[in-house]
């Protein structure tokens, strides 16, 4: 009988798990829909820092195959990490950029 490896099964169904978490969040996160329907539901403050707390997990997802050397190609997970930053700082961005366009017009 052959042996199964377990260790490399559980390697790549944590990675794979992971990694599918975190493009899921960022999905919903970039979405207009995700954004819009968090600010209707629980207000701006409230809101805002939901969504930003969804992109934090998201970003703790990712680095759990870092830190565990579970991925083998590293430059997806860290081109998710420079997304999930950009989806955190989004909120931020909207809003000075509401404050500028509110001067001209």
């Amino acid at each position: 009988m052959k042996n199964i490896d377990w260790k490399s099964i559980f390697k790549s169904v944590t990675n794979f798990i992971c990694f599918a978490l975190s493009l899921i969040f960022l999905i919903y996160n970039i979405s207009v829909v995700g954004f819009f329907y968090l600010l209707a539901t629980y207000g701006e403050t409230q809101g805002t820092m939901i969504y930003s707390l969804i992109s934090v997990a998201g970003i703790l997802l990712v680095i759990i195959p870092l830190v565990f050397k579970l991925a083998k190609v590293k430059f997806y997970y860290f081109a998710l990490i420079g997304l999930h930053f950009m989806a955190a700082l989004l909120p931020i961005f909207m809003k000075n950029m509401g404050g500028v366009f509110s001067r001209f017009l």
